[in-house]
C-alpha cells in the first residue's frame, strides 16, 4: 500500500474476494487508515453478501466497491454510492458479439472496468485486444485492467483514454510490488497525460 502511494497512485486497491491477495476487513481497515484522504479507496468483492458490504462499508467509509462476480444490479446498487463493475473480455469476440452495450446497460450507474476474461476470474497477468472495447471507451468513461504493465500501459492509454488503468501482477516480482515497477508504470501514465 505504502509503495503504491510512494509511487503517485490515484487509487489503491484491497481484495476480499478468494485470491492470494485476500485480506479481512478489518486487516483492510489498519492498511487503509493510513492512505492519504486524496486518494481512492477500492475494494475489490466476488458476490458478497449485503451483510458483508455493509460492514465494509462500516470498517472503510471511504471505500469503492468493485463488484467482480455475478452481482445483480440491486444488489450493485445496495449501498447507495459509486461503483465499479468488472465485465470481462474473451479472446476473439467483438463489441458485438460480446453485447457489452447490453450488459454496461444493465448497470447505468456503474463504472465499467474491463479485464481479461480467465479461468481464475481475474489477475491473470494476460492482455485483451483492446479494440473489442475501443467503441464503448469512445462514448463513455471506462477502466482497463488485465496484463498491464510499464511497457504497454501508454499504449493502452494512448488508444483508449480510459478514465483509470488498473495495475495487480504487472508491477510485482516474485509475487511482491516492486517499487521500480510502480514507479515506472506510474510515470509511463503520467507521462501520456502530460502530453495530451
Amino acid at each position: 500500500m505504502a509503495l503504491a502511494v510512494a509511487a503517485g497512485a490515484d487509487a489503491v486497491g484491497v481484495i476480499f474476494a478468494p485470491s492470494p491477495r485476500q485480506i479481512s476487513i478489518e486487516q483492510a481497515a489498519r492498511a487503509l487508515a493510513e492512505v492519504p484522504k486524496q486518494l481512492s479507496l477500492v475494494g475489490v468483492f466476488v458476490d458478497p453478501s449485503t451483510a458483508e458490504l455493509e460492514r465494509a462499508i462500516t470498517a472503510m467509509p471511504r471505500l469503492i466497491p468493485q463488484f467482480s462476480g455475478s452481482e445483480s444490479p440491486a444488489l450493485c446498487r445496495h449501498l447507495g454510492r459509486p461503483f465499479l463493475k468488472v465485465f470481462r473480455v474473451p479472446a476473439g469476440a467483438t463489441e458485438l458479439a460480446l453485447g457489452l452495450a447490453a450488459r454496461i446497460a444493465d448497470y447505468p450507474d456503474a463504472l465499467p472496468i474491463f479485464e481479461t476474461a480467465s479461468s481464475q476470474g481475474g489477475g491473470s497477468g494476460r492482455t485483451f485486444d483492446w479494440s473489442q472495447v475501443e467503441p464503448v471507451s469512445a462514448r463513455q468513461r471506462v477502466v482497463i485492467s488485465g496484463g498491464l504493465n510499464p511497457g504497454n500501459v501508454a499504449a493502452c492509454v494512448s488508444r483508449l483514454r480510459p478514465y483509470a488503468v488498473d495495475v495487480r501482477s504487472g508491477v510485482e516480482s516474485r509475487g511482491v510490488k516492486d517499487p521500480s515497477k510502480l514507479a515506472a508504470f506510474v510515470s509511463a501514465v503520467r507521462g501520456f497525460d502530460a502530453t495530451t
